[in-house]
């Protein structure tokens, strides 16, 4: 049996997070094909009771919970532990903690060392500039000592060799068949069918929800602007979103949704807004053209990626240009209910084929048995 130990995220069940999600749905797969998953999870992320989790086992260890260093120590004190315990293969997720990459390179050396990339970390406005360096130094690290690198997009694979020279797989993420629900559940928030645009994500500044929020805001509309999501270490950018809302009860702060709550808002929205300026791969787009919605997207390349599929409707706007997408807001509000049922009947085969979470999971484990075999 061979034995994969993952580290680098907060741990699994993925209740938040795109790269916990990611996590939760690749290795579940491999899981149930009878590989060993060792997940290193943070104590304060999972519970202590879960020990064992659709096939994967689940290593709780301690960090400090502060914002800059959280990811680091957990990610350290792992490596110490699949270091002492030498499985076959160690996958370490995100820039900032493959800094520690050099140590399996060094104390193991036949361990096989692979790195995923979901998006230039030391790019995002959290970091102060000595935290933001050393973020660049894991990239650094993760370009030079993983016997294989991937990436979640085409552009990643770009960068990957413009920057360093070396070459990325390109394995995207999937997307869950989607269920479409009536609305009940988000009743609750006063919301109807087709009667308010949807935000789903972190709350973090490189998201610059404050575009939509100031978009939705320049004029009186008849529908909602709902913020799904919350706070991920940037608790002063949130508290700077809703004063910017103000008092202003068209626009709901309604916190990270689960289950048929978030299937219910994507399956009723009338169109679902990014004014991402930096991403990997966005799920949450991914997941809102599954639905059929049309997207409001900032101009940038991932999105640009993901609108080259066939049958996805949306439309681009510059990036901080607030007035290009109140524009787009205007336009959303105009189109009636029957022209939007339409476009949702459109087929979304080729985007539910290509971000395929069984795809990811086989290309994934070929990469896998193909490190053994150099080995």
């Amino acid at each position: 049996m061979v034995t994969i130990a993952v580290t680098g995220f907060r741990g699994v069940p993925g209740t938040w997070g795109g790269v916990e999600h990611q996590c939760e749905e690749l290795y579940s797969r491999l899981a149930a094909k009878g590989y060993r998953i060792i997940i290193y999870a943070r104590n304060s992320y999972v519970p202590k009771d879960i020990t064992l989790y659709k096939g994967m086992e689940i290593r709780r260890l301690p960090t400090i919970n502060t914002k800059y260093t959280e990811a680091l120590i957990h990610t350290f004190l792992s490596i110490l532990h699949i270091l002492k315990s030498n499985p076959e293969i160690v996958h370490i997720y995100s820039q900032g903690p493959a800094v520690f990459s050099p140590l399996v390179r060094l104390f193991r050396p036949k361990m096989r060392l692979f790195f995923t990339c979901g998006g230039l970390d030391w790019q995002r406005k959290k970091w102060p500039p000595w935290a933001s360096r050393l973020v660049r130094i894991g990239e650094w690290c993760s370009a030079v000592f993983p016997h294989y690198r991937i990436v979640v997009s085409k552009e990643l694979v770009k960068y990957y060799k413009r920057s360093y020279g070396v070459e990325a797989h390109y394995i995207p993420n999937g997307i869950p068949v989607p269920v479409l629900r009536e609305p009940n559940i988000i009743r609750k928030f006063g919301l109807t069918s087709r009667g308010y645009f949807l935000f789903v994500g972190r709350l973090v500044p490189e998201k610059r929800v404050e575009d939509i929020i100031m978009a939705f805001g320049l004029k009186p509309r008849g529908t909602k602007l709902v913020i799904v999501g919350d706070s991920a270490g940037a608790d002063d950018y949130v508290r700077k979103l809703k004063l910017l809302a103000g008092n202003n009860s068209s626009i709901l702060f309604i916190g990270f949704q689960y289950g048929e709550a978030i299937q219910e808002l994507y399956s009723n929205a009338r169109a679902f807004v990014n004014a991402s300026e930096l991403e990997g791969l966005p799920l949450t787009v991914l997941e809102a053209f599954s639905y059929g919605l049309e997207c409001l997207l900032s101009d940038i390349e991932p999105h640009r990626e993901i609108m080259g599929f066939k049958n996805v409707v949306g439309h681009l706007f510059p990036v901080r240009q607030v007035e290009t997408l109140a524009r787009r807001m205007d336009g959303m509000d105009k189109i009636s209910n029957g022209c939007l049922k339409k476009i949702r009947a459109l087929p979304k085969t080729a985007v539910e084929s290509h971000y395929s979470w069984d795809a990811a999971a086989l290309a994934l484990e070929k990469l896998y048995l193909k490190s053994l075999e150099d080995r």
